[in-house]
Parts: C-alpha cells; structure tokens; sequence
C-alpha cells in the first residue's frame, strides 16, 4: 500500500498491517519463436516478467487495467486497447467485438492463470501462443507473520486484490482447530472485483467491492465504508 494512503488510514486510527499473501517468482521459459497480431498484459507482473526482446514491435498491445497501461507506458509502450472491464470475462466480450479476422494472439501469463482468456479466444478460433512466465508463492514466513497477527490482534478489514491471495488466506485460517472468538462476525472482508469477490463468497461475505476493479478505488470503498461506520458510532 503506498504510503499517501497509508497516512490517510492513520489518520482515521486504523493501523495497516501488510503481509504478501503471494510473492511472485520468475518462472523458466522458451522464448517464443512464433508472429503474433496481438500480445495480451493482463497484469503489471505480466510486464514485470516478460521478456521484451520478444515483442513484435508490429503487433497490437492489449492491457488489462489502469496500472498495467501505465506500466507499459512508463517504459516507452503504447497501448492499442485497454478494456472497459478489469477481468478476464470482460477483456474477451470487448476485444471479440474488436477485431473481426482470426487472430493471432500472444499471452505471457502467470502459473496460476485462469483459463478464460485461452478457452474463450480459441472456441472462437482465434489462436493463442501463452507463455508461463511466473509463478505465485505464499512464502513461509509470510505464512507464520499471519498466523502470529491472527492469534494476537484483533482485524477488522481485510482486502484481497486476487482469488489467489483469498486461497492463501484460506488454508491459514483451516491450519487452526480454533479460531480467537468472534473472528468472522467482526472481519469485514473488501475484494478488488468480481473474479475475486466470487472465489471469496463460496466461503464467507464480501462487504466492499469497488465499480472500478483496482486498488486504489478499493482503498477508497474502504475508506467510506471507515467513514459511515465512524458516523454511526457517534
């Protein structure tokens, strides 16, 4: 969480407490030897990672959210077309009525990626090159850090940016036969777009949930849900 906003929550007495429910770590891979009309960012980790010795200067750039466009940007790349809609499902709906020939499409993407993207585009017979290009972790101490904050502090929110920091947080909740008194009743759960909201609601009820799906909209729910929850209690 940047620090702006970190003084912001201070000011409203709420300590931010920041443990990485997953870590990304560079995985292995080919270079792609193939020509592609379109390569697809579907996350700033994506740009992170990816190897742009591979970037075919011809081909369109797709960007998924405001901080993957800005990222490219920032390092000298425009972006030909950001979908309206921060999750998969959205991109394929936007980008399908886009273009209208078969395309060619490159998909540098994490280990743990979803499907849609891949299953949607070739149903369409569009073809779709991926490339695995890292991998989340829920590093060890991460995990200790956790359960040490579970069993001796109280939480009142927790935010979840992707499905897979909800499983992380999950499988640390299951590791104890007891849980402090209360602990559900009292968390107020905020994810950062439906995709996450719907892994999280399997298992317990998304409070906050921004129209915009990145994180600085999501601290900004928070911080009204703060607000009238301050109001209320005078």
């Amino acid at each position: 969480m940047p620090i702006d906003i970190q003084h912001v929550f201070a000011e409203k007495g709420v300590e931010v407490i920041t443990i990485p429910m997953n870590r990304t770590v560079f995985q292995p891979h080919k270079s792609l030897e193939h020509e592609y009309d379109w390569i697809f960012f579907t996350s700033v980790n994506a740009v992170k990672y990816f190897d742009f010795t591979q970037l075919n200067q011809q081909a369109k750039i797709l960007a998924i959210g405001n901080q993957t466009t800005k990222t490219l940007q920032e390092l000298g790349y425009s972006v030909d077309f950001q979908p309206k809609e921060g999750f998969s499902e959205g991109l394929v709906e936007e980008w399908l009525r886009l273009v209208g020939a078969k395309q060619r499409v490159f998909w540098p993407h994490s280990f743990q990626a979803r499907r849609v993207i891949y299953n949607a585009l070739a149903r369409q017979g569009h073809v779709v090159l991926e490339q695995v290009i890292y991998r989340n972790e829920f590093f060890p101490e991460d995990q200790a850090r956790l359960q040490k904050l579970i069993m001796n502090e109280t939480i009142d929110y927790v935010l979840f940016a992707s499905p897979s920091a909800w499983t992380s947080f999950s499988k640390t909740i299951r590791t104890f036969k007891q849980l402090p008194e209360n602990f559900w009743s009292q968390l107020t759960i905020a994810a950062i777009g439906p995709v996450t909201a719907r892994v999280i609601e399997k298992e317990q009820h998304v409070a906050i949930q921004p129209d915009i799906y990145d994180m600085p909209h999501l601290y900004e729910c928070l911080l009204r849900r703060i607000d009238q929850e301050n109001v209320s209690s005078l």
